[in-house]
């Protein structure tokens, strides 16, 4: 009787180890499989929005959802991070090659009082004509920016645009599902990586 009960407690702690195997195993392979990408991989629900873009005409994210939508928050007086993303976006549709037309790059402004349709016209095709830039009421900015945990303020300076804004540098990858997957910020923007990102993702 005795040997029956030490058989059943040695079968159990057996099983256990294996199903601790197995946990391990998985989490291992899962953790291997999403270090493949370049970008630091996020996974979340991208939330729904709607603004208003370069022409006038409102636009929903749900537009893309069959795209790749690499989402950028800034405003067209930066000096320096936001010129040299969207360069950087420019770079990365250029890589694509054939594919670039299933991925869409979108721009939101966190300067609403600046950036109007109207100054959006003249800056976003200066980078390409295909990229999308949407403004809104600064309401309807907060909104957007806080349900994508996006940080900005206004800072006072001595220059000719009067103040510049502080904010959230980094660029989100948002799969054709609807899922924040990836995020890149300003030590991660190597196109050709990006690139390489998107291409598993398609």
């Amino acid at each position: 009787m005795k040997r029956r009960n030490v058989f059943k407690i040695l079968i159990g702690i057996l099983v256990l180890i294996l199903l601790l195997w197995g946990v391990i195993l998985y989490v291992y392979l899962d953790h291997n499989t999403k270090s493949d990408y370049y970008g630091m991989v996020y996974e979340r629900e991208a939330p729904e929005f709607t603004l208003t873009d370069q022409e006038g005409a409102k636009v929903s994210l749900s537009d893309f959802k069959d795209k790749v939508v690499l989402l950028f928050f800034g405003y067209t007086y930066c000096p320096d991070i936001c010129p040299m993303t969207m360069s950087v976006m420019n770079n990365v549709v250029d890589q694509l090659g054939d594919k670039a037309d299933q991925v869409q790059v979108v721009f939101v402004t966190v300067d609403p009082q600046r950036d109007t349709v109207k100054k959006l016209k003249s800056y976003i095709p200066y980078y390409n004509e295909n990229f999308i830039g949407l403004t809104g009421t600064p309401q309807e900015i907060d909104k957007v920016a806080d349900d994508y945990n996006i940080f900005y303020s206004k800072e006072e300076v001595e220059s000719s645009s009067g103040y510049l804004m502080g904010h959230n540098s980094s660029v989100l990858l948002i799969t054709p599902d609807g899922e924040i997957f990836l995020r890149y910020s300003q030590n991660k923007m190597d196109p050709v990586s990006i690139a390489a990102d998107i291409e598993k993702i398609l």
